[in-house]
């Protein structure tokens, strides 16, 4: 065929215009392939034009709790401002919309400058009923039988094809309770900010010895040596360390001399006295003499003697570290050791002031070691100062001192984590004690 045949040739018709039940029955298949609700209810504000003429379309839904409606898609807008104020004045409008309607908009501040006066409104309903959501259509024109068919159709396939995407649960909402319902959650709650509990707090806690004996240095002087390795088991007798003793062996050297001399003296003295009765009168003063000089040796003696500790208790040796103290200066009554009994231990907790309780001696104690996270212990709390100390961390606590109540002794030395109970009082009282507290302090009243 020819290219003049070509030119000849009468043009071909041009394609007729989909038919209205067409449009709507392709409309309605796109419909069913959307994947997701957001997109289902984006597809329908924003193609539904090719079956029934608007101008601006919402898609609303009922709201987690409460009645009314929420918007939740606008054709033409991406997202949807909450606080815009024709959202607030649509949402308002339609609060007791249920069936179809064919209305004008009302005369609200808020709407005032919107352009489209005339609505097109019909809800989705589920299978019982119920309305979970709407489609709201306005333009500036008014709505005819026809539009409110096509939109009845829209609105039918809509909520069909929302409930298979949601498993036949198109909205979430809490359940709306009855009158007796409510009193009796009422009556329940009142129950349980009454029901009364003990009111406790966590506080830091250490396994301490129980009376130890404590080794203090006794005069100021030089560690000389430490004879037991620390928590080395020691008895009753044995040498625990001994202090540097050169000056108090020449003490003792200078005053055993002193004492020699004194009681030549007062021998001396007394021989004289038997022949001359005028010598007598010096018996008193070597006698003095003599006294004193025996009282200075009894001090050098026994200062010599505490130079070497022994264990006055059998236990075990506890202190840091044999190299921290060898060749170290003490002062007099610095700590240095203690001798404990393993098997006689304590618990010393630090409660925090901010945690203060009115606490009895007997309360029980619970107690979680960092060694045994999995089960507590028990005790019994013997003590509690009145005065708080500062702790290793800067804050101020008071001192606990609680006793176990069975079981194997922990190990001296072992930390963790003490609950500490205190008076009975109400569960609200008990839940709201420490934001009362804090919000007092942060207002200083």
């Amino acid at each position: 065929m020819s290219a003049i045949d070509d030119l000849l040739r009468p043009p071909a018709a041009a394609p007729a215009p989909a038919s209205p039940m067409g449009a709507l029955l392709g409309w309605e298949a796109e419909l069913r392939r959307q994947p997701t609700l957001p997109e289902l209810r984006y597809f329908v504000a924003n193609e539904a034009r090719g079956v029934v003429a608007y101008d601006q379309a919402f898609v609303l839904q009922r709201p987690l709790v409460g009645d009314g409606w929420r918007v939740e898609v606008a054709s033409g807008l991406a997202a949807v401002d909450r606080n815009a104020p024709l959202v607030r004045g649509i949402e308002t409008a339609l609060a007791d919309a249920d069936g179809p309607c064919d209305l004008d908009a009302p005369a609200d501040p808020a709407l005032d400058d919107y352009p489209f006066r005339h609505w097109l409104w019909h809800p989705l309903v589920d299978r019982e009923g119920a309305a979970f959501a709407g489609l709201l259509l306005a333009r500036a024109h008014p709505f005819g039988m026809a539009d409110a068919a096509r939109i009845a159709r829209i609105a039918e396939t809509t909520q069909h094809a929302w409930l298979a995407l949601t498993g036949g649960k198109p909205v979430r909402r809490l359940p709306r309770f009855t009158r007796r319902q409510k009193r009796i959650a009422f009556a329940l709650a009142v129950g349980a900010v009454l029901f009364p509990v003990h009111l406790s707090a966590l506080a830091p806690v250490e396994v301490v010895p129980d009376r130890p004996f404590v080794v203090t240095a006794p005069f100021q002087a030089m560690v000389a040596s430490i004879d037991v390795a620390p928590n080395a088991r020691v008895r009753r007798g044995q040498t625990l360390m001994r202090f540097d003793d050169v000056k108090l062996r020449n003490e003792l050297s200078l005053a055993t001399e002193r004492l020699a001399v004194a009681r030549a003296k007062l021998g001396e003295v007394s021989s004289a006295a038997f022949g001359d009765a005028t010598e007598a009168r010096g018996i008193s003063i070597a006698d003095a003499e003599y006294r004193l000089a025996d009282a200075e040796w009894r001090y050098a003696r026994d200062m010599l003697a505490r130079a070497r500790v022994v264990a006055s208790q059998d236990g075990i040796a506890l202190y840091t570290d044999r190299r921290e103290w060898e060749g170290r200066a003490v002062d007099p009554g610095q700590p240095i050791m203690q001798v404990a009994d393993p098997t006689r231990v304590r618990y010393r907790i630090d409660l925090p002031t901010r945690e203060q309780l009115r606490l009895e001696p007997g309360s029980a104690v619970s107690v979680w070691l960092d060694s045994q996270p999995l089960w507590s212990q028990s005790a019994r709390l013997e003590a509690a100062s009145y005065q708080p100390r500062a702790t290793t961390d800067g804050g101020l606590a008071f001192a606990l001192e609680a006793a176990p109540t069975g079981g194997d002794a922990p190990r001296i030395g072992s930390r963790g984590t003490a609950r500490v109970r205190g008076q009975w009082a109400p569960l609200g009282y008990a839940m709201l004690k420490r934001p009362i507290a804090s919000l007092r302090q942060y207002l200083g009243v």
